[in-house]
């Protein structure tokens, strides 16, 4: 594993992980984190497919991890586009290094969505997402619902409006996100056309344009993207993709929980890691 810095789209410095094989089988792989979750988490799994023989890349979203050459405040205009060319970048950057290689992408929750928000499609051959999700709250259990329209409804603007950035750790979601992010956020789980509505207005989104392949999991106790909202994601986002629907219950692996982040976890590389090898055919 060596660090690197990427450089995004206005020259914002992304730091990035690269992990390199002893022998490349000809495959890169780019993970797309999360909201407010730092790239380490993903080092585990990363490994993995490196000693497996791929190239791969994890970087940390602008303001995320280490990703933090300016404060939060001064980067509080800066949301879900602009972690998108973020993606892109390092995208691009994989590519023009490796463009013999096939080029896979893992998404993760919010990662997953990412691909979307910009033209960074083009840069793939095959995606895998997890626990990505439609993000309307409406489609989630009742209690996630009253606290997701409370924390998204009145603490975002409120938090944001007093402190110039949203703290996120206070309400157990991981990294302090600037203002525009847990904006855009609040919009992804509040509005019922969820990140479609983004491209209504100035923005553009490019979701219709990812035709190629598409592995989308949902996991049963995995109280961030229940089974339902992944379904939506398919059917209404992803409709022009070669869409391939799994959804893991615990049990079935003989597992107590893995919820919207055990699948990362090395405790289950065993277990749930060789979805990834078959999905991609390792």
């Amino acid at each position: 594993m060596k660090s690197i810095t990427i450089h995004s789209t206005d020259d914002y410095p992304i730091s990035a992980h690269e992990f390199v094989p002893s022998s490349s089988n000809h495959i890169s792989v780019v993970f797309a984190p999360a909201v407010a979750v730092p790239q380490k988490f993903y080092f585990h799994i990363a490994e993995y497919l490196a000693d497996k023989g791929c190239n791969v890349f994890t970087f940390d979203y602008r303001s995320i991890g280490s990703s933090n050459s300016k404060s939060i405040t001064a980067l509080k205009n800066h949301g879900f586009f602009s972690w998108a060319m973020d993606f892109k970048s390092v995208s691009k950057h994989v590519k023009e290094k490796f463009p013999n290689n096939t080029q896979f992408m893992i998404g993760h929750s919010y990662g997953g969505n990412s691909v979307g928000f910009s033209d960074a499609f083009q840069y793939y051959d095959k995606y895998l997402t997890i626990g990505s999700q439609f993000g309307f709250y409406k489609h989630f259990a009742p209690k996630m619902r009253f606290l997701i329209y409370l924390n998204f409804k009145f603490f975002v603007p409120i938090t944001t409006s007093i402190l110039g950035y949203y703290p996120s750790k206070w309400f157990g979601l991981g990294r302090p996100l600037t203002t525009k992010a847990a904006k855009d956020w609040a919009t992804f789980l509040l509005h019922p056309d969820s990140m479609l509505h983004f491209t209504k207005g100035n923005s553009e989104t490019f979701y219709q344009e990812i035709k190629d392949s598409m592995l989308l999991i949902s996991i049963d106790d995995d109280l961030f993207a229940p089974k339902k909202s992944v379904d939506i994601l398919g059917d209404r986002v992803y409709h022009n993709a070669k869409t391939t629907r799994k959804h893991l219950v615990p049990s079935d692996y003989n597992l107590k929980t893995i919820g919207h982040f055990d699948f990362f976890r090395k405790k289950n590389q065993d277990i749930l890691w060789p979805i990834i090898d078959q999905w991609f055919e390792l």
